[in-house]
């Protein structure tokens, strides 16, 4: 969803879930990676051979 450039609203559309949650867990990531926005995160999470289709 974030590698597609989807928006926490579609996001939390697509999972049934508040667009707050989606907000919630994506600033907790970002945090947790060190990063400062989604595109560093991507980055970050590919270079660590994590799946981002899923």
């Amino acid at each position: 969803a974030v590698l597609g450039g989807q928006l926490n609203k579609q996001i939390a559309h697509g999972l049934g879930i508040s667009e707050a949650t989606v907000k919630a867990h994506m600033t907790a990531i970002m945090r947790k990676l060190g990063v400062r926005n989604r595109t560093q995160a991507a980055l970050v999470a590919r270079s660590l051979g994590l799946d981002l289709q899923h």
